[in-house]
């Protein structure tokens, strides 16, 4: 075994918090050696592109490596820029805590060396989690974690080599890849055994608008379907089903998550949380102060619950990356100058009054395009928030992302989750094809600050018709619960693919449509032969009010639950006492 000299700091994982570290160790502690250890041929590379490098919709791969100012980023760049010592095809194989040393074999030739270092940077990421069904080993079964397998999967799609892909696993990546087999036209079925798409974010009505999605560009979507075992039969792998039996197709990818890569931090005695990621504090420093660990390979700190979580994204991995530089040059910096760095002509770090760099509760704020259809989420979910014993309260309505008359006006449907004791904000979630990234960004900001529903009210929002309404839809939302503690009954959208028409089978409600005789003659209510539906549009309400009979049960629908909340107030005024409204509307049924 060779033994190479130390460095001030080495990194293990050149992905997304390995090189963030790197490079804000470049600028604050310039005079220190840093050298980064990666696995794989590539480095710093968008790996949440890899969806939309496969379906081509990005050109070429080095684009994913690329800076704001269209530099790939390679070794020699971060030397020559960073400076920042990289070695790829580089596996970091063990590490002796009391050395001070890593084992590092080349990939190239097999040589292995140690190489010491005075603070350590694990960022080893994840690994893609192993399927519990028999897997016939074959290039035409692969998981989707790495660039190799996207850039496989694209090789066999421009040479014609696929028509039909079967996707296991309904979560982001599995909806984003059944999304860019639209691009290449194959016949898609995807596999998800929970009972809705998108299980770790989203409550099943909002997954829903996924799945309709989905199925509206051709992919076929089977939810509640587990999974047997996947073998080869001539050469093409057969994928075996409990509700589809067998699906043969050219090509099979498994989209089923993964889990921390922390094999070395476990050999080496750091110290692990439930999930098996590395446990780190909230300055990202581990069991051991002279290293610490960022991205997908640490646990987490949920900024709601308090409770460990692990969130494998690659907006959180960044930022660790920094808060890990940002300390590391801070008052690290200042041990490393006394052990092995003798360059280092000074040390700056940590936040602008001195303090030492921190990572805040993590809150995990997630966008996700299924093909023309937004998706968004931040907090908890509605199962989540109840399994941690708050008193759980929601809210459902649809909105237009601008004023109905700009030409550019597009909808959305949003869910808010809040404590019904305190009123603090616990989660959202949207859905549409309107701008739902500024509505989920707020809400973020103000879920980390522990805000409440009434502090919707106060949100001062940028304004004007090509961009927003002159009241935004967290406003309405704060509104909405308002009128909630007033009384309004609030029935969340139809979990159902056929909209709201197995509550009209099922319950025994009257279903009243506020929407004007246009909008009603477009989308009409199957069941409004059976009598089960009323139509009285929102103007002539008061009118026809005596037609109505008190005794019975409403439900009032219209587009997106404006004029509902407007025909409750009617009604509750009128006396009317079973009364509710339909979260949404007709754009949470997908109508």
């Amino acid at each position: 075994m060779i033994e190479r000299k130390g460095s001030d700091v080495v990194i293990i994982g050149g992905v997304a918090a390995g090189p963030k570290a790197g490079a804000v160790l470049g600028r604050r502690l310039p005079g220190a050696t840093v050298a980064l250890f990666q696995r794989d041929e590539y480095i710093s590379y968008g790996s949440c592109g890899l969806p939309y490098f496969a379906s081509g919709e990005v050109g070429r791969f080095d684009a994913l490596t690329k800076t704001s100012y269209d530099v790939v980023r390679t070794p020699e760049f971060f030397r020559d820029i960073k400076g920042v010592d990289v070695m790829t095809l580089a596996e970091v194989t063990a590490i002796d805590r009391a050395a001070g040393t890593v084992t590092v074999r080349d990939l190239r030739d097999g040589s292995v060396f140690t190489h010491g270092y005075a603070t350590l940077v694990i960022a080893t990421g994840a690994r893609p989690k192993r399927p519990p069904f028999p897997v016939d080993r074959s290039p035409l079964i692969r998981y989707f974690t790495r660039p190799e397998d996207a850039i496989d999967f694209r090789r066999l799609a421009e040479r014609g080599k696929i028509g039909s892909l079967v996707i296991v696993g309904g979560g982001p990546i599995g909806c984003e890849l059944a999304e860019g087999a639209t691009v290449w036209g194959f016949e898609t079925t995807l596999v998800e055994r929970e009972v809705q798409l998108l299980p770790g974010g989203f409550d099943p009505e909002m997954a829903l608008h996924a799945r309709r999605e989905l199925e509206r560009n051709g992919i076929r979507v089977l939810t509640g379907a587990a999974v047997r075992g996947i073998s080869l039969r001539d050469g093409l792998p057969v994928t075996v089903t409990d509700i589809a039996g067998e699906l043969a197709s050219d090509y099979v990818i498994l989209c089923l998550g993964v889990e921390p890569e922390t094999s070395l931090a476990a050999s080496c005695g750091l110290e692990l949380g439930r999930y098996g990621g590395i446990l780190v504090d909230e300055h990202m420093r581990t069991s051991d102060p002279s290293i610490y660990a960022g991205g997908d390979c640490v646990e987490v700190v949920s900024g709601i619950t308090g409770e460990r979580v692990f969130l494998p994204m690659g907006s959180l991995a960044n930022r660790h990356g920094r808060v890990i530089g940002e300390n590391i040059a801070g008052s690290i910096g200042e041990n490393i100058a006394g052990s092995i760095g003798e360059n280092i002509a000074g040390s700056i770090g940590g936040s602008i009054d001195g303090t030492p760099a921190r990572m805040p509760g993590a809150l995990g704020t997630a966008l996700v395009k299924v093909c023309d259809m937004n998706m968004g989420c931040v907090g908890l979910t509605e199962r989540a928030a109840r399994a941690a014993g708050y008193d759980v309260q929601c809210l459902w309505s649809g909105f237009g992302d601008k004023p109905e008359y700009y030409p550019e006006a597009r909808g959305m449907v949003l869910k808010m989750i809040y404590d019904g004791a305190t009123n603090r904000l616990l989660g959202l979630q949207a859905a549409g094809d309107g701008d739902i990234l500024r509505r989920v960004d707020v809400f973020s900001a103000m879920l980390g600050r522990g805000c409440a529903v009434d502090d919707l009210l106060d949100l001062e929002h940028g304004y004007a018709p090509p961009y927003s309404e002159a009241m935004d839809p967290l406003h309405h939302l704060a509104s909405l619960a308002a009128a909630k503690r007033r009384g309004l009954s609030l029935l969340p959208p139809c979990t159902a693919s056929a909209g709201y028409g197995d509550f009209l089978d099922q319950d025994a409600m009257v279903w009243l449509d506020v929407r004007e005789d246009s909008q009603f003659a477009e989308k009409r209510i199957p069941q409004y032969d059976t009598g089960r539906v009323l139509h009285i549009p929102i103007g002539q309400l008061r009118a026809r009010i005596g037609e109505l009979d008190r005794d019975a049960e409403y439900v009032i629908m219209c587009g997106r639950g404006s004029r509902s909340y407007q025909a409750w107030c009617i009604l509750h005024s009128a006396g009317f006492t079973r009364v509710h409204v339909a979260g949404a509307g007709n754009a949470g049924a997908g109508l």
